[in-house]
């Protein structure tokens, strides 16, 4: 008896050993993967990424870095199947981090990213505020809505003006101005929505030159969902409004590039 319980000692020693061995090989995986992914041989990291998470499955960085050397080797507009399959991959490293860690930020932005660069827009928007509810104090995530939400604007514009051709042609213009209406009630919710998020990555960051050149070309889209040749003297006066308020945000973001390369050229730190 004494023997026996000596043995499974000895196997339980034996076995923790090989748990630490696993855990210890894991990390040297990892970190040659990080190096690897650093000098931009994506698929020798995916290569070390995977064998660290058959070291050791809970290794969650090791999972992060699988997803993002996944995504790095998506090329936006390849036809590819290898290309498709990276993308695929990403959302599914992702995603297996969210359901060991559903606040991890990382892969939320991760998830953003991909379904952008993808087309799938919404998507996208729909991880940008997760990330802004995560992190409501950064600019970043507020840029990353108002700048998402001028892309499904922009995507979308022509689906409106099709139907106001329609109307203008009279053909079931009661329908079809009804669902015109709609989508630009739309679009005008995703402007203001996203021109919202950007006077809070700015005030959060007064320097942040991006966000105030998508604060015009918001503007921009927001004047176009106003026809041009609308009878509408009210209209027509808000038009010319929005085209007056997106020239001076893209006067604000020439002057803030302007400041900021003169800060870089000084060797002074610049938040951007």
């Amino acid at each position: 008896m004494r023997q026996s319980k000596i043995l499974f000692a000895l196997l339980g020693l034996l076995a923790l050993g090989l748990v630490g061995c696993n855990k210890l090989q894991a990390r040297d995986n990892l970190n040659k993967g990080v190096r690897a992914f650093r000098e931009s041989n994506y698929q020798t990291a995916v290569d070390y990424f995977k064998t660290a998470l058959d070291l050791d499955p809970e290794l969650l960085n090791a999972e992060l870095y699988l997803g993002t050397a996944y995504s790095q080797q998506f090329i936006p507009g390849a036809l590819s199947e290898e290309n498709r399959l990276n993308a695929q991959l990403a959302v599914e490293t992702f995603e297996s981090v969210l359901d060991k860690d559903p606040n991890n930020s990382s892969a939320i932005a991760g998830l953003a990213s991909i379904y952008q660069n993808t087309g799938d827009l919404d998507r996208a928007r729909e991880y940008y505020v997760r990330q802004v509810g995560l992190s409501p104090d950064d600019p970043v995530a507020h840029y990353s809505v108002g700048s998402i939400n001028w892309y499904i604007v922009t995507d979308r514009a022509p689906q409106l003006a099709g139907l106001d051709d329609l109307v203008d042609e009279e053909e079931d213009e009661g329908t079809t101005a009804e669902e015109a209406q709609a989508v630009r009630d739309e679009l005008t919710a995703l402007i203001e929505e996203g021109q919202q998020h950007l006077d809070r990555a700015l005030a959060l960051r007064d320097t942040y030159e991006d966000a105030m050149s998508y604060k015009n070309l918001l503007y921009r889209q927001a004047a176009e969902l106003i026809p041009e040749d609308t009878e509408d003297e009210d209209a027509l006066a808000q038009r010319e409004q929005l085209i007056a308020q997106a020239d001076d945000w893209f006067d604000r973001a020439l002057a803030t590039r302007a400041r900021n390369a003169e800060l870089a050229a000084a060797g002074l730190p610049v938040e951007q």
